[in-house]
């Protein structure tokens, strides 16, 4: 058997204008973009060539006009939807959840949970998650006063001793 025709004898053939890969002619599997199996979509290997846009929103004119009423123009989302909320903003509820860490998490939940609520103030409408970011502060600040607590009565202790 010939180092070309691994495929009990069937000769390899090059598809590489046809997507890409060797394999014997007809390929393995389903259609597709490369590898083994003749182009299309929906193959193995290599991707294909990417799509193109999606479809545009076609229709009535009545249609058209409800379509751009459920559209704010401000924010480019669907009427009533909050923005995302920040990363800060998820760090900072984060880090005050982990109250067992102490002043180590503590402290950067409340910076960042001020730098989430100052970029959620300085642009409302791509910036969201105040809510966590105070959830984020709060958490924070206990996190601090346990821990302050926690090494008043360990030095406490240790004084009595």
């Amino acid at each position: 058997m010939s180092p070309l025709a691994p495929f009990g004898g069937v000769p390899l053939t090059p598809r590489a204008a046809q997507g890409g890969g060797y394999g014997p002619p007809g390929g393995y599997g389903p259609s597709g973009a490369g590898g083994y199996g003749p182009p299309g979509p929906g193959g193995y290997g290599p991707p294909g060539p990417p799509r193109g846009p999606s479809k545009p929103i076609t229709g009535s004119p009545e249609t058209m006009a409800l379509h751009a009423m459920t559209i704010d123009p401000k924010t480019g989302l669907p009427r009533g939807e909050k923005p995302p909320a920040s990363t800060a903003a998820v760090v900072s509820l984060v880090c005050g959840i982990l109250l067992c860490l102490g002043p180590f998490t503590g402290l950067p939940a409340i910076i960042a949970g001020f730098m989430a609520r100052t970029a959620a103030r300085e642009r409302p409408a791509s910036v969201g998650g105040t809510g966590m970011a105070s959830a984020g502060i709060a958490l924070g600040i206990l996190n601090l006063l346990l821990s302050a607590i926690g090494a008043l009565v360990g030095i406490y202790s240790l004084l009595q001793e």
